[in-house]
């Protein structure tokens, strides 16, 4: 997707699985239902991991964006 403008291409996922990874190590992986133009993410039936380890899980997370170092879209 070169030239892809990320917001429209995660806003293209929504109803897809994705992984967070924040600036500061933890990773959260579940259904983003929510984007918006900050990219402050709602994500449904997570998991959260540090590393390798599993956490906890959560039926619904909200993620500011500010704090998002990357983001993995499925290619399902």
């Amino acid at each position: 997707m070169e030239g892809a403008k990320p917001i429209p291409t995660i806003m293209k996922n929504l109803s897809k699985h994705v992984k967070v990874i924040l600036k500061n190590d933890l990773c959260y992986e579940g259904m983003m239902v929510e984007c918006d133009n900050y990219m402050n993410l709602v994500i449904d039936h997570v998991v959260e991991y540090h590393g390798e380890n599993k956490l906890a899980g959560y039926p619904r997370v909200l993620i500011r964006g500010n704090n998002v170092l990357y983001l993995i879209l499925s290619s399902k």
